[in-house]
């Protein structure tokens, strides 16, 4: 027993030496997060067990009290800095406001003044000399001391709980870092507890500050060799939680063990919880996205790559993880979402190739009118015959029409961006009277409200009943077709539909006269007409504000034997709610 109460000084100064040396390592990394407020708490331990070795080694009452109050200014300072420095280990920073600091530090300041005046014996009860024990005094602690250890056990061990709550949400890949970290959150814990119920019986030494030591070892081990604080913990909050990239992380073994928020969102269709899943298993309804993962898995380097899957457009990033040692332990995947680019670059595309088109139909279609012009021009003027004027004037109107129709494929290709509710049947109605449609006849056989761009919608219909008067006269009609008052000539009759029943899919225009050509799969292409005075672009243009809708169309026989243009992909509104008429 003589020979432990002899050791005490050595266990104190020992400690001393250590926790002073760790200060000054730390400090030299003070430039990390969470490095000042760990040499705080590392100086506290330094200066708690430099007290208690100088109470075991001087011979004097009086210096050996003195050194009794004083350890309760390294007490209070370990405390403190220890909680600050897992505030800002967790990702907490933000709270470490100078307000947060000095009501966090009201404590400690207490505490030493307490300590050291000890006002109505609340924090000694007594301090008497007592040479059996280390130090050659004894006391009992007052209810103000009790305070003191309610708060320190309160605060440590709510820092304890940010440290388990921190290594839950980083799923550290490394276990020998996370049981360092619980370690060095436990072990002030854990020796205090062992000098406050008095464990270790008559051998009278203090753990509390070898336990700030350890921890404070530990903390710095992860500061200075692992650089958590540098990596991902800290920045998993405001960082890799807030990015609307998904990022991921997968083990050697294939189960994801981390994601972010945006990963998680990707994955929900596959499971809500997929932490801790094997990959081939979770993607195992997908072979096409198991196998594209299995790919990027395979590869030893950073690799990239996009995917295009039924879901849209992905750029992945895949980068081998290793740890300290250069062993492979898992891969990072960070993926982004480049649906909307690739949308962009194929509006882009389009845009591009429709000016193309554009240039050829202004360099081929509007040079014939120009020269037939020319030629009666020079004809006009040769033999003064006003008659050649007529010719001219009808080229003229040719060309202005083709400037009309290129000009309308020029606006109407733009993407649909604000659509409204419209009545289908109100709009048919307004670009059939818009329209010169002789003796045919327009029915409505179902509206339905769509969302669409009211006036694109418009001219789509005009061009449609356009098409249908000027190429669609009925098919068992005797007379010319190009005399349309032929009284032996059936009337045409256009119809307007839904397309679909519960749920409505789109709607159709259809007639009942010759029908398309043999040719149908041309009909939508630039400059293809079968009227000799047509531009040929009148179903390109409803082709494109479908498309700019966002909607397929297709060209079919009518039930009739005439022509049915059907819109499918439509986003249909029958909310029972009133929609505005045409204007």
């Amino acid at each position: 027993m003589a020979l432990a109460h002899e050791l005490i000084p050595l266990i104190y100064a020992v400690a001393t030496v250590t926790a002073a040396a760790l200060g000054v390592v730390v400090w030299g990394h003070r430039e990390k997060t969470g490095a000042v407020p760990l040499v705080v708490a590392v100086v506290g331990a330094a200066i708690w067990a430099g007290s208690l070795f100088a109470r075991s080694a001087v011979d004097h009452v009086s210096l050996s009290v003195f050194f009794l109050r004083f350890l309760y200014v390294g007490v209070g300072a370990s405390v403190l800095g220890s909680f600050l420095f897992v505030l800002a280990y967790t990702g907490r920073e933000h709270l470490l406001t100078r307000r947060t600091i000095a009501l966090l530090s009201i404590e400690p300041a207490l505490l030493a003044a307490f300590a050291f005046a000890n006002p109505g014996d609340l924090f000694f009860e007594s301090i008497s000399r007592d040479p059996t024990v280390v130090g050659g005094i004894g006391f009992q602690w007052g209810p103000a001391f009790d305070v003191h250890l309610v708060y320190s056990y309160c605060l440590s061990l709510a820092g304890t709980i940010l440290i388990l709550e921190f290594l839950h949400n980083s799923r550290s890949l490394y276990r020998g870092q996370a049981a360092m970290l619980v370690g060095a959150s436990a072990s002030p814990l854990l020796t205090n507890v062992v000098y406050t119920l008095d464990v270790l019986g008559s051998i009278a030494i203090d753990t509390t500050p070898i336990g700030f030591i350890v921890a404070g070892a530990l903390y710095s081990v992860a500061i200075v060799r692992y650089r958590l604080v540098d990596i991902a913990p800290i920045a998993r909050d405001r960082v890799l939680d807030t990015v609307t990239d998904g990022v991921f992380v997968v083990d050697t073994e294939n189960r994801l063990i981390d994601v972010n928020p945006a990963g998680r969102a990707l994955l929900e269709e596959f499971d809500e919880s997929p932490i801790g899943t094997d990959l081939d298993s979770l993607f195992a309804d997908r072979p096409e996205l198991r196998d594209e993962f299995r790919g990027l898995r395979d590869r030893p380097v950073e690799t990239e790559r996009e995917l295009a899957l039924r879901d849209g457009h992905f750029h992945v990033r895949t980068t081998p993880i290793e740890d300290g040692r250069d062993r492979h332990v898992g891969w990072l995947f960070v993926v982004r979402d480049i649906t909307e680019r690739k949308r962009r670059e194929a509006e882009l595309q389009r845009q591009n190739e429709r000016l193309e088109r554009f240039a050829d139909l202004v360099s081929h279609d509007l040079r014939n009118p120009l020269n037939v012009a020319d030629g009666y021009l020079d004809l006009a003027r040769e033999t003064e015959d006003e008659e050649y004027l007529d010719e001219i004037e009808r080229s003229h109107e040719r060309m202005e029409a083709i400037i009309d129709d290129v000009l309308a494929l020029a606006r109407e290709g733009a993407d649909v961006t604000d659509p409204e509710r419209v009545d289908l049947a109100v709009v048919a109605e307004r670009a059939w009277v818009s329209v010169d449609t002789g003796d045919a006849t327009l029915t409505i056989e179902e509206s339905t409200t769509v969302l669409a761009d009211r006036r694109r919608l418009l001219r789509l219909l005009e061009n449609l009943f356009r098409n249908a008067i000027d190429h669609g006269r009925p098919a068992d009609g005797s007379a010319d077709p190009e005399d349309s008052s032929d009284p032996t000539e059936p009337s045409l009759t256009v119809s307007v539909g839904a397309v679909g029943t519960n749920p409505v899919r789109g709607f159709f225009v259809a007639d009942d006269g010759r029908g398309l050509s043999d040719d149908r799969d041309r009909v939508f292409e630039e400059g293809y007409t079968t009227d000799p005075e047509g531009t040929g672009l009148g179903l390109s243009i409803v082709e494109e504000i479908a498309t700019a809708h966002g909607w397929a169309i297709e060209a079919v026989e009518s039930a009739d034997g005439g022509a049915r243009f059907e819109f499918t992909g439509v986003e249909i509104d029958d909310r029972d709610a009133a929609v505005p008429t045409a204007d």
